[in-house]
């Protein structure tokens, strides 16, 4: 293992409201798709507490190391939602997302289980379920890059912010990557825990939560049109470079395509 999760925790960023050139956002363009992308972005990235809730119900808890990242990860994960809070008051964008009817689909209910049941399949399950753990960690830190590269191509103006936040997440990626490919390379129960939850997770990670509109409209602007498709085949494409994982690949591309 070579991430320094010590380092990691050491050199945890904060708020970025200091970096950001706020008052050159606020006479930028940025239109309404773009400003709907923040505030989904936004959202997923709150939504950080309640994925920790679900995995630490889990034998995740008990993974020392994972439970060290995954602190110093939410922490950056608060501040990142925080800066994109600051890029909408700047543009005069409302904070507040429009509420709206969400999706239902028998594939996806069981992501809705609460505390409880996660806590009795997770036991059930045992340790090898940290392998899932940080491989749809994994997977969803692709599908957001994706999205923060797309933001800074549909509004240049919050390329800056879009880039910083990529940055961040490279280390989010580094360690997740290490650790999933060594937990699906060592057990072949891990290999099928994990692939069981890739194939049935709704993309990106909290997603379930949002609106239908918003959600339609994140897979529109991000993975919509020939080059959206290739970005998704691309997030596939890593996918089934993990081991056991190369079924759910297609499955991954396909939900996130419109």
């Amino acid at each position: 293992m070579t991430f320094d999760v010590r380092e990691f925790a050491r050199t945890a960023r904060g708020s970025h409201r200091g970096e950001l050139d706020l008052e050159s956002l606020t006479a930028a363009d940025v239109d309404a798709d773009a400003a709907r992308l923040i505030r989904t972005m936004r959202d997923l990235e709150r939504h950080t507490m309640e994925r920790m809730r679900n995995v630490l119900v889990t034998a995740t808890h008990k993974d020392a190391r994972v439970t060290a990242f995954l602190t110093t990860w939410a922490f950056e994960k608060f501040w990142i939602a925080d800066a994109l809070d600051a890029v909408l008051e700047a543009t005069g964008h409302d904070l507040t997302s429009p509420a709206g009817a969400r999706r239902r689909s028998r594939v996806e209910r069981v992501e809705r289980r609460g505390p409880i049941a996660r806590a009795i399949a997770g036991n059930i399950a045992g340790p090898e379920l940290v392998a899932a753990h940080v491989t749809t960690g994994l997977i969803d830190e692709w599908v957001t890059t994706a999205a923060y590269r797309r933001l800074g191509e549909i509004a240049p103006a919050v390329r800056a912010v879009a880039d910083l936040i990529i940055e961040l997440k490279e280390r989010h990626i580094l360690f997740l990557a290490e650790d999933a490919q060594r937990r699906l390379a060592d057990s072949a129960r891990a290999r099928k825990l994990s692939l069981k939850e890739v194939k049935r997770s709704a993309w990106p990670l909290g997603a379930i939560d949002r609106s239908a509109e918003d959600r339609s409209s994140f897979e529109a602007v991000v993975f919509g049109g020939k080059d959206g498709a290739a970005r998704a085949a691309e997030i596939a494409d890593r996918i089934a470079a993990l081991p056991g994982l190369g079924a759910a690949a297609p499955i991954v591309a396909a939900r996130l395509v419109p």
